[in-house]
């Protein structure tokens, strides 16, 4: 064995001694206080310096380059909160009966197809946003892949559950599931041909994510489609 290190015993009898307090640090005028911090983080950005140096667009569409095209075009580029409705998601009737029967609400922000050439390929994109104990059922993404990113929630409370890919094939077994907790900041794919489920643990604060869902080429399409019909 090799001696990390070495412990002295405390003198008998023991008398703590008391941690020195110094006192806070007053704030000068121009630092404010904490409440103003408070105040200060959830008011709106004060733009007008900017607004005077540069042209601010209010709307969501830009003139971008296309390589499909090749040349520029206008397009749908800004997708803001107030300027996209939410739809509530379905419940699945293969929840069982401890489990909690709130649903989440998700909306989409953009929706790319694949070009033509079938050399770049398409994306979805958009966000879910859990309530409390909210779960987004079991759901494959067939061909796609999909990533999430986690937003605002209470720490530890997301579950990420991942289908157990020597399981069943498109079914999500919740005994055999691979299950991860995460907070805000965490990210998570789900590769083709996988099975995933969403769970809100928690019961007081919502939970909100950003997805993007990258679409398959149409020869993938393709090659799937005649493979399910010499199945049949």
């Amino acid at each position: 064995p090799v001696v990390s290190g070495v412990m002295h015993a405390l003198p008998t009898p023991y008398k703590e001694k008391k941690k020195r307090e110094f006192p806070k640090r007053k704030r000068t005028p121009d630092e404010g206080s904490d409440d103003d911090d408070a105040k200060r983080s959830g008011a709106p950005f004060d733009d007008r310096a900017l607004r005077k140096r540069h042209r601010i667009r209010s709307g969501e569409s830009g003139s971008v380059w296309s390589e499909t095209l090749e040349s520029a075009t206008d397009v749908k580029i800004v997708s803001r909160l107030d300027n996209r409705s939410f739809s509530k998601l379905p419940l699945s009737s293969a929840r069982r009966s401890r489990e909690s029967k709130v649903v989440g609400f998700a909306s989409q922000a953009f929706h790319v197809p694949t070009d033509s050439d079938d050399l770049f390929p398409g994306y979805i994109a958009g966000n879910v946003v859990l309530p409390p104990r909210g779960i987004k059922d079991a759901e494959g993404v067939g061909l796609c892949s999909q990533v999430f990113n986690v937003g605002d929630c209470q720490e530890n409370s997301v579950e990420f559950a991942i289908a157990d890919p020597g399981g069943q094939d498109g079914e999500f077994d919740p005994r055999s599931a691979q299950r991860y907790l995460l907070g805000k900041g965490d990210m998570f794919q789900i590769p083709p041909g996988n099975v995933y489920r969403i769970e809100n643990h928690s019961r007081t604060e919502k939970a909100t994510l950003f997805w993007t869902i990258i679409k398959c080429t149409s020869r993938a399409e393709q090659e799937d489609s005649g493979d399910e019909e010499e199945e049949d």
